[in-house]
């Protein structure tokens, strides 16, 4: 029988809203890490027929000059697509000695799912150019 492998695959795309505001912090080598809260909601039908909500709180870590550009311009409550891996953290409660661990998101991309001029959340995004020429109307074209 032949040998199948199967590849290892870590990747992840999510899209949703900020819970909180970036929290961009640097490193003591100085390099920049933004963590971000990020809710994505499923919509659904249930058996009943009545209409429900399931939402997912993921917690997401971005590092070098995108977390500074994110940590800058995002705010709680603007929509992003997310594209990461997986990544487990563990440490050992302070308190009770107990190991613990968590799941979370290392960021290879976030991309902002604002328009421009839109407000969302306190999101800044750039008005739109005001020298942009109007559509002509067809019965104003000469031929």
């Amino acid at each position: 029988m032949p040998d199948f492998r199967m590849p290892d695959l870590n990747k992840v795309y999510l899209a949703g809203r900020l819970t909180r505001d970036p929290e961009l912090k640097y490193t003591q080598s100085g390099l920049a890490m933004c963590r971000l809260g990020l809710a994505a909601s499923r919509h659904y039908k249930g058996r009943d027929g009545e209409k429900k909500e399931e939402t997912l709180f993921i917690d997401i870590t971005v590092w070098d000059k995108a977390a500074e550009y994110l940590g800058q311009r995002l705010r709680q409550g603007s929509p992003v697509l997310v594209e990461g891996r997986l990544r487990t953290d563990s440490w050992e409660d302070k308190t009770t000695g107990q190991k613990r661990s968590k799941i979370d998101i290392q960021a290879l991309r976030v991309q902002e799912l604002s328009w421009p001029g839109e407000k969302t959340g306190g999101a800044v995004t750039p008005e739109p150019r005001a020298n942009q020429e109007e559509p002509v109307p067809e019965d104003d074209i000469p031929f």
